[in-house]
């Protein structure tokens, strides 16, 4: 007999870019098929062999993709276009399902579906097929939001998950754990077949012996899948004992693509499999909804809760992640994103500004990305010397989901405000140190006091919708926890009065007039060791204006000074739709960036002493960036504000 094969990638990271020390970029994971490598040779060899795939792009990946190498989007739709790729659907940053309230995982799921419509021109009606985060199933908890009519592809019908789960678990000698230690070939384990309680979805195995030989690492792993084909095709296909199989490779894309710790000559070992099954006649391989074999499935079986084999035992999550999830270590994480979920919650039910409730929302799903997840201790993610503790990227985002709640005030005061100017110093962010939040009916900006005295977030809140101009949070913190510091490597949150070579230096915040029709606030440079010791700020706001003005006074000790500016003009839309939205934009002046109807610039208010240039780290992040320099007199004067176009 034939069987049907179907090969599922997950193509699956944060919002990276480029600049790393201690990983890969963005670029090298996308790769090029001139150099045969990353995720578009993968592609090119489905292509070269006529082989269909089944394919996941994260959310995360997909906007960073759109905003850095929107080439790839391109190839990606060229397959599509030729009926090669089935797309498969999941959560817009992988965050474990099971731990999250139903309100989160329907957003996760419906944002994922946008960005497929959005840069892949596909009807979100067309995905069907579900890939868990992390692959852990929980029934009770999942399947009602699959099925949701609500969601842009009115629900899935499929859920990919490991053949394991189809075996009861519970204990050490549970029929899941014997297969565990000692999996036999069963053709049961290769049959879709309904989830009992599940509303009608539909379970799909991923199948372990498959899985961990594709790629073939040596000839005893090519040898041991030929064999594990060969008994698939023997299969009495007329038996009762089971109904028509269906043999499914899911696993990271990167795996395939030889990507980070994985094995360089994936790439190499993948094309062996793919040219040795394009001439297997009794192989077939499919798209998972184009295969007669799936809209056939077993009778119900009860999926217990579960994820993959190495996760669950070698890694130590727990069959449920609950280990991890609930890791004392994580505590504090969990309670950053407590807080800041429920001070966005309460800005939207009073009555805050909608698109900016929609950038908070939106930055709550991606800092929940691979949520909790823990260094194991082997493995491609593996390192024994920080075994068992949260990894330290996953930190880092568990920490910065507390700009949410800094959007969300913004958001809050955009339908609030009182026409009045306001200055105030306090923590806004509950990272226990006092930011400057500068205010008045047109802008809403929060300065760091701590950190170089940067602007790190200024809001528009003059049209209709109000937007983020300055700041790019969701995008990746590498491994820095603190909020609001200047990030080195990448350099990808620089935000603006960023002061080249004193970006971390401290500053003491004097608020001379706190509200009313201006406010005026001096900052000065209070780091002791620094040649930037004693330069000054002086910042107004002005009650009926959308600008900023900034006076500097340099000390004696520097003679000349750059300081950087970080746009993003409507950042939630930078993010969803990428850097095509993206315009320079010069009047009367000013420079600065636009994007839609939203421009956000700089201009020098003294003219003729200051220079223009372009910062050579404007390869990060969201957004794009602008340099003002000096080499003679002690004060210059700038606005940073925003126009509509």
């Amino acid at each position: 007999m034939s069987i049907a094969f179907a090969f599922v990638h997950h193509a699956n990271q944060y919002l990276i870019t480029e600049g790393y020390d201690n990983r890969h970029g963005l670029r090298a994971a996308v790769g090029s098929i001139e150099s045969k490598s990353g995720f578009s040779w993968i592609l090119e060899l489905h292509r070269r062999f006529n082989i269909p795939l089944n394919l996941h792009l994260s959310g995360t990946l997909i906007e960073a993709i759109a905003w850095h190498q929107p080439e790839f989007l391109v190839l990606v739709r060229e397959l599509l276009d030729i009926g090669l790729i089935e797309l498969v659907g999941s959560c817009y940053a992988q965050n474990i399902m099971r731990f999250f309230s139903y309100e989160h995982n329907f957003k996760q799921l419906n944002e994922e579906l946008l960005l497929y419509k959005i840069h892949l021109g596909v009807d979100p009606v067309s995905v069907k097929v579900f890939w868990p985060p992390e692959r852990v199933w929980d029934t009770p908890r999942m399947a009602p939001v699959l099925r949701d009519c609500r969601l842009l592809n009115h629900g899935y019908q499929y859920v990919l998950l490991d053949d394991r789960l189809l075996l009861p678990g519970g204990g050490v000698s549970s029929p899941r754990k014997i297969y565990d230690r000692n999996p036999r070939s069963d053709a049961e384990l290769f049959q879709a077949c309904t989830i009992q309680d599940g509303q009608g979805l539909v379970a799909l195995p991923i199948a372990t012996r498959l899985r961990l030989n594709i790629p073939p690492g040596s000839q005893r792993q090519f040898d041991e899948l030929r064999e594990h084909c060969r008994w698939l095709t023997a299969l009495d296909d007329n038996s009762s004992l089971f109904r028509s199989p269906i043999a499914i490779y899911g696993d990271d894309m990167e795996k395939a693509a030889g990507l980070g710790a994985w094995s360089t000559e994936g790439p190499e070992q993948f094309e062996s499999v793919l040219r040795w099954i394009g001439e297997m006649p009794s192989i077939k391989p499919v798209r998972i909804c184009d295969c007669t074999v799936v809209g056939k499935p077993a009778d119900p079986r009860q999926i217990d809760v579960g994820t993959f084999l190495e996760l669950a035992n070698h890694f130590a999550a727990g069959e449920g992640y609950e280990k991890w999830y609930f890791d004392p270590q994580w505590d504090r994480y969990r309670e950053y994103f407590s807080w800041a979920e429920k001070r966005v919650e309460q800005f939207s039910l009073s009555g805050a500004e909608l698109a900016l409730v929609d950038l908070a929302e939106k930055h709550l799903i991606a800092s929940s990305w691979e949520s909790a997840w823990h260094t194991p201790p082997e493995g491609p993610f593996g390192n024994p010397d920080c075994y068992g503790q949260p990894s330290p990227w996953i930190q880092a985002l568990g920490s910065h989901c507390r700009h949410a709640a800094v959007i969300g005030e913004a958001a809050y005061w955009a339908t609030h405000h009182d026409g009045q100017a306001h200055a105030t110093l306090r923590d806004i962010d509950a990272d226990g140190e006092e930011e400057l939040v500068l205010k008045n009916d047109k802008l809403f900006a929060v300065i760091s006091p701590r950190w170089g005295g940067r602007l790190v977030a200024l809001f528009d809140l003059a049209g209709t919708p109000a937007t983020m101009v300055v700041g790019n949070p969701s995008d990746d913190w590498n491994w820095m926890e603190e909020l609001n510091r200047f990030m080195e490597l990448p350099p990808n949150h620089p935000g603006a009065l960023a002061d080249f070579g004193f970006e971390h230096d401290a500053y003491r915040s004097r608020i001379h007039r706190a509200s009313g029709a201006d406010v005026d606030v001096e900052m000065e440079n209070i780091e002791g060791a620094s040649a930037a010791r004693g330069l000054t700020k002086h910042i107004r706001l002005y009650r009926g204006e959308s600008r900023l003005e900034v006076r500097y006074a340099l000390p004696e000790s520097i003679t000349a000074i750059s300081v950087d500016f970080a746009f993003s003009p409507d950042y939630l839309n930078l993010l969803r739709y990428g850097r095509g939205l993206l315009t320079p934009f010069e009047s009367e002046g000013c420079r600065g960036w636009s994007a839609n109807s939203t421009a956000v610039w700089v201009r020098e208010d003294q003219g003729g002493r200051l220079s223009w240039s372009w910062p050579f780290s404007d390869n990060t992040g969201h957004k794009a960036c602008l340099r003002l320099s000096t080499f003679s007199g002690k004060e210059f004067a700038i606005s940073i504000g925003v126009s509509r176009i």
